[in-house]
């Protein structure tokens, strides 16, 4: 469809920015501004407006007015504004530097000194230079003692000589972060990481001068939604809390300024919000269900991005509770739900059943046990724990989740049901992502089960659910020294089979439960010309040229 300039549009849009700098942090809903809508586009004169609209947040790859170092997801729309030191390729299955701050890196020869050659003319927003001097900077302010974040941006960063003393607050600086030169830096390990490269594609530049609050504050500061400043190929406009946030192009972009003139990421509370207002014509751009996918599916209106979603859902067992300790509690799930009919008549097809967490099938052991449906088994596995006096019987289980999709709803209830025919009592709860985090990540005893996903990348995987101090309370030594051995590998036949052997006893034990990597989808209008949608964990960060997209 043809869009076009509405003044209203521009009127409304400079009210919210007024709004949210001048408003209390509640302001009343008739001083809201309403939500800008891809139909409001349409012209007198036929020029072509060059907004898009999208819900950049939806659907698991999002985080909804998120904050970096903070999040565990949003990377979609993170990208926009600010850069990582490497991203991934566009289909999410190798390393670039095509949008990256690096545009080459290399180890020593034992792979405990990385050296990362960064990108000549970054500038950020304001116009001051990019140097390598930001990133050690963004690394220690983050890394603060008591600094507000969930994550580093560095996979591992006690593997970093003196983060933890720096972290700890036993010294004033990160030794193993060194600025060679304005374009130049160097990290050194304290163990040999031939893939540490792996571990800085969420390492996101922050600009020292331009940030006005103490890492304390990190996650509550509203810098982040009045004058963020980045190096990406768009910059900070607008925002209104809970309706939208509005980006302008970059005109110091050091890869050409973008075509569009404005990018809008609307906030929805829900999929099926965000489905209803593409359908008529208020956004350009959501993620979709697989469900949803098939509607759109032969209609000329649209386009549909697929891909792997390289997530694993799972089932995380708390096992500070007694039950969880019982691997033939555990197998009882494994067996007690039917996996292969949700993959078929809920799924329809897209999604593979998964032997362990690890969501690449390349290390997937040929002789996996993939758990086939038999309650009878599942029954004589809880029969035979309660006999031993560890048992579910009257006991009620809450399954919260931050998957809140038709979907997710339609696979969970299928799973009740399947757990109830075996005399489990499970009662799924659909929260949203900060509820969530309350009530999982912060109340260590009070939940047992939790339905969640888990992102892994081709030449990394986290080991903090498994080894020492994790949040599950597993305390499982074997788990050290098959991370160790994965982490010690040297060349790709090593790896794979360090990781293959990690995924092998994952399977063996059913330490979670592991369920399934599916499909996941993205529908845009036929409007939007050179747009590019991947369905990564965590949204990324991946390439996607945003500065080429454009409206016909």
């Amino acid at each position: 469809m043809f869009r076009s300039k509405i003044l209203g549009l521009v009127t409304v849009l400079s009210l919210a920015l007024l709004v949210a700098c001048a408003a209390p942090a509640a302001a009343p809903a008739a001083e809201e501004a309403p939500a800008p809508s891809a139909d409001q586009m349409a012209s007198d004169d036929g020029e072509v407006e060059q907004v898009l609209i999208g819900g950049f947040d939806v659907g698991p790859g999002g985080d909804p007015q998120g904050v970096l170092y903070n999040n565990g997801a949003g990377n979609v729309w993170f990208v926009k504004m600010f850069t990582p030191l490497i991203i991934m390729d566009s289909t999410f299955s190798n390393h670039t530097s095509e949008a990256a701050l690096a545009v080459s890196w290399e180890p020593n020869e034992d792979a405990t000194v990385w050296t990362f050659n960064l990108r000549e003319g970054v500038k950020w927003h304001d116009g001051e230079d990019f140097t390598a001097s930001d990133l050690k900077w963004t690394a220690e302010f983050v890394s603060a003692p008591m600094a507000a974040v969930t994550h580093f941006g560095i996979s591992q960063p006690n593997q970093i000589v003196g983060w933890t003393e720096y972290n700890d607050g036993e010294a004033d600086e990160i030794a193993g972060i060194r600025v060679v030169d304005d374009l130049t830096l160097e990290i050194e390990l304290s163990i040999s990481n031939p893939r540490f490269y792996d571990s800085v594609r969420g390492f996101y530049a922050l600009p020292e001068h331009a940030i006005d609050f103490e890492p304390t504050e990190i996650f509550s500061a509203d810098w982040w939604f009045t004058n963020p400043v980045g190096t990406g190929p768009f910059k900070f406009d607008s925002y209104e809390k809970d309706q939208f946030m509005t980006l302008a192009p970059n005109e110091l972009y050091w890869d050409g300024v973008p075509e569009l003139d404005q990018l809008i990421n609307r906030y929805f509370v829900d999929e099926t919000a965000a489905v209803l207002a593409l359908e008529s014509g208020d956004i350009d751009f959501t993620y979709v269900s697989a469900d949803v996918a098939s509607r759109f599916a032969g209609n000329p209106d649209y386009q549909i991005f697929s891909g792997p979603s390289f997530v694993t859902n799972m089932f995380n067992y708390n096992f500070l509770n007694e039950p969880w300790s019982d691997k033939r509690i555990r197998q009882a799930f494994m067996y007690g739900i039917d996996r292969a009919s949700i993959i078929s008549d809920v799924f329809n097809g897209t999604a593979q059943a998964t032997p362990c967490q690890d969501p690449y099938p390349t290390f997937w052991p040929e002789d996996a046990n993939y758990y086939e449906y038999d309650p009878a088994k599942a029954r004589e596995l809880l029969a035979e724990a309660a006999a031993d006096g560890v048992t579910l019987d009257g006991v009620n289980l809450d399954i919260p989740t931050y998957y809140t999709s038709q979907l997710a709803k339609d696979i969970l209830t299928v799973m009740q049901a399947n757990m109830a025919d075996v005399g489990v009592n499970v009662n799924p709860t659909f929260l949203d992502v900060p509820t969530w985090r309350t009530v999982v990540d912060d109340n260590a005893s009070e939940w047992n089960i939790a339905y969640r996903g888990a992102g892994g990348g081709p030449a990394s995987y986290s080991p903090i659910w498994y080894v020492e101090d994790n949040q599950w309370g597993l305390e499982d030594p074997n788990y050290v020294d098959l991370f160790e051995a994965m982490n010690a590998a040297q060349n790709a036949d090593e790896y794979r089979a360090a990781r293959t052997a990690l995924c092998k006893y994952q399977n063996e034990e059913a330490t979670f439960a592991y369920w399934w990597v599916s499909t996941r989808y993205g529908i845009a209008t036929v409007d939007i010309e050179d747009f590019h949608y991947f369905p990564a964990p965590g949204g990324g960060p991946y390439v996607d040229r945003s500065q080429d997209w454009n409206m016909k």
